[in-house]
């Protein structure tokens, strides 16, 4: 048995109104299901044997063989906010209770600042990289610049570079991948999805722009605003009243598009999604190409054998799809392309170049926390 703490693989219906997270970490935090037999997750109490008042970290001591901790930007750079101190803290306390082989999944630094000579941090998040060098068997981390910082000021040695690890978890994609990338190639009305994150940037709201103009989707995975002028939308349409941010292209002599425009799109095309297995079925019935600045709903669509563009806009998705040689473009590049032009722009070819080794370098990583390796591939 493995445990699995950190990431959620599903969402409770309050969301996101009533409880903050990112839909898109549920296709991080099932990584571990799908790549490996018999594993449990904290939060969800299933575990063999649990009774009410059971603590995760006795039953992970007692009877598993090795526990999970899947991450994401665990660690910021340059920040000394109270809050991501106690995060540091309560990493600290969570790796020194466990005995058993601890993984870490998918880690990542997020940084403005890219010179190392620049980048500091607080004493917590010292003793946190420490304590993972000290505790952790095995360490995923999702780029190069992240196990930079690791080793410089935490003496991480066990460190790969796996990108993240949603990424190898359905490893039959590919071969689907390869042959919807051809069918794209030819199809005259490719049906899409976009997903933004700062949807105040005039970048953004132009690729948006574009999405309702083709009649795309808006996948939306967290953010409040949007999704309770949503509900209010189907509530209420008369009343409805659209985040600030959207003020520029709804107000103004020369609106982009009419508040009635609008309206109608979203509440025909805005998808939220609380579980995974909706997701899938709707990439698989409704999408052909998905992109935007959002890496997990790209990554969505991807594990479901369909072409994505990942639209870069900070160093953790540029990191990211630089480890997994993704298709990419800069948010600023990609607002200036029509819908066409973003599918002509998404080559897969390196991808599918170094495909082997990245299996090959995950299962290092496996191979390392003594854990079972991946099937690679088979593209022939």
């Amino acid at each position: 048995m493995i445990g699995v703490t950190g990431i959620m693989n599903s969402l409770p219906a309050i969301f996101p109104l009533e409880t903050h997270e990112n839909s898109g970490n549920m296709i991080h935090g099932d990584a571990p299901f799908q790549l490996f037999d018999d594993v449990y997750l904290a939060i969800n109490r299933d575990w063999p044997g649990y009774k009410p008042g059971d603590r995760f970290k006795d039953f992970v001591n007692e009877k598993c063989t090795h526990v999970i901790i899947t991450c994401a930007n665990m660690f910021r750079t340059n920040d000394f906010g109270e809050n991501i101190r106690k995060r540091y803290t309560k990493l600290i306390e969570m790796l020194s209770g466990y005995e058993k082989p601890v993984i870490l999944f998918g880690l990542g630094v997020q940084a403005k600042e890219q010179d190392l000579s620049k980048v500091k941090f607080p004493p917590e998040a010292i003793e946190a990289m420490k304590a993972i060098a000290e505790k952790a068997t095995a360490v995923s981390v999702r780029g190069e610049f992240t196990l930079s910082v690791l080793k410089k000021f935490g003496g991480v040695e066990n460190a790969y570079v796996t990108g993240c690890p949603s990424f190898f978890s359905h490893p039959e994609a590919f071969s689907d991948l390869k042959i919807n990338i051809e069918s794209l190639k030819e199809n005259e009305f490719p049906r899409f999805a976009f997903s933004g994150t700062h949807h105040a940037s005039k970048a953004e709201q132009s690729l948006l722009l574009n999405s309702i103009a083709g009649k795309g989707f808006f996948i939306e995975p967290q953010d409040r605003a949007n999704y309770r002028f949503y509900k209010d939308i189907l509530d209420s349409p008369e009343t409805a009243t659209a985040p600030e941010y959207f003020n520029r292209i709804l107000s103004g002599p020369s609106p982009k598009i009419t508040r009635e425009e609008f309206c109608q799109y979203l509440a025909e095309r805005l998808r939220l999604f609380r579980d995974i297995k909706p997701w899938k079925e709707f990439n698989r019935e409704f999408i052909d190409f998905t992109f935007g600045t959002r890496f997990h709903v790209n990554m969505a669509s991807m594990l479901d054998g369909k072409p994505a563009l990942w639209v870069t806009h900070d160093s953790r998705t540029s990191e990211l799809a630089d480890a997994l040689h993704l298709p990419s473009i800069d948010v600023e590049k990609a607002s200036q392309l029509s819908i066409e032009e973003l599918i002509r722009a998404t080559d897969y070819d390196p991808l599918f170049a170094n495909l082997a080794g990245l299996f090959e370098r995950f299962n290092k990583f496996l191979d390392a926390g003594k854990l079972p390796r991946v099937k690679v591939p088979d593209l022939s």
